[in-house]
């Protein structure tokens, strides 16, 4: 009984010495993966956005096409198309007005909206357009 308590010492205090070896490791992996991890969210934080605006100008060239396809106005479908998307795109450091478009070729209305989104540091801009084209009534 007594050979294996003092097996059980002996077998502690090599434990002991590798924990203290090992203290400095976990900040050297901490900072080696931190700038990684960071990069990752800020990039699906930036694309998330990004896909949140190409939604607003989508819905808002539908809104713009569906007025003026009613009232067979361009400028009533550049209007409600602005008004759609007012207040709602995102950017980061920079405005994104989007500038809209509408043409009337035969019987079919065609909204345009684009618009240039500021990309964070190290997350070039981007240009984001959206179409809809409807029958007009």
């Amino acid at each position: 009984m007594n050979t294996m308590r003092k097996n059980n010492a002996m077998n502690q205090a090599p434990a002991r010495e590798r924990a203290q070896a090992q203290k400095g490791s976990v900040l050297v992996e901490f900072a080696l993966i931190l700038p990684v991890f960071l990069t990752l969210i800020l990039g699906m934080i930036f694309f998330s956005v990004a896909l949140y605006n190409k939604t607003v100008l989508t819905m808002a060239t539908r809104e713009g096409a569906r007025a003026g396809a009613i009232s067979s106005s361009v400028t009533i479908a550049q209007t409600a198309a602005l008004q759609a998307c007012q207040n709602n795109l995102i950017s980061f450091g920079g405005d994104m007005t989007p500038t809209v478009t509408a043409t009337i070729s035969g019987d079919i209305m065609t909204v345009t909206a684009s618009g240039n989104y500021t990309g964070l540091y190290i997350f070039p801009d981007i240009a984001i357009p959206a179409e809809t084209s409807m029958r007009v009534e």
